[in-house]
């Protein structure tokens, strides 16, 4: 059974009860978010505690702030914002629907934000231009460039997302992005350095621009 927890139409953000969700995290959404979800013969979804994301192809739908000159879509979960020092390690599962498009604007769906100092993203895993890509914000990509896969090999199956963190000035993430099924890793990153400051959350799910031609997100 399927449980419908925001429906998408109230033009601003919704917060879920504290962090409870799967333990320690909290959901936000100004979209259509399910507890539960729909898995088919030909898009099996390989996630227990599963939750469903929806976001509308209408630009003007969705908006997590419908009076902001830029106009966003979000669904996403997060940990509360952890100290400088601390180190953690997450694993959860991911499913993208190839009915999901992308364009050239940001789409990120995972993305450490550090929330004191000037805040804003730390490391990222953006769906932009047809490719799923690692990116990080304070450090830059590698000279070789930003660990990149195209978006046909990221979406309609399961994903395992490992990660370990410590927060920080002094931080370092390890990041890893396989296939449930067959195990291949499908992209990986590491760095040291600033991880955020004072206060620094995972978050993960579905947070894009809203421009005029993208595609649903399922």
């Amino acid at each position: 059974a399927r449980t419908q927890l925001t429906n998408g139409t109230l033009g601003k953000i919704q917060q879920g009860p504290g962090y409870t969700t799967m333990g320690a995290l909290r959901w936000q959404s100004s979209g259509v978010l399910w507890e539960g979800c729909s898995s088919s013969a030909a898009h099996p979804i390989d996630i227990t505690e599963c939750y469903g994301l929806q976001l509308f192809a209408d630009p003007t739908k969705n908006l997590q702030d419908s009076a902001a000159d830029s106009p966003r879509q979000r669904i996403e979960f997060l940990t509360a914002g952890a100290a400088d020092g601390t180190s953690w390690v997450y694993e959860r599962k991911f499913y993208l629907s190839s009915e999901t498009g992308t364009t050239n604007h940001f789409f990120h769906l995972m993305q450490i934000l550090a929330r004191g100092g000037s805040g804003g993203p730390v490391i990222t895993l953006n769906a932009a231009a047809g490719k799923v890509a690692i990116g990080d914000v304070v450090r830059g990509c590698p000279k070789a460039g930003c660990p990149s896969i195209a978006l046909a090999d990221f979406t309609d199956r399961t994903t395992v997302h490992s990660m370990t963190v410590t927060y920080g000035p002094k931080g370092s993430v390890t990041y890893a992005v396989k296939d449930a099924t067959t195990r291949r890793t499908l992209l990986t990153y590491s760095a040291t350095g600033s991880m955020g400051t004072t206060s620094t959350s995972l978050k993960f799910g579905t947070y894009r621009l809203a421009v005029a031609g993208m595609t649903a997100s399922l």
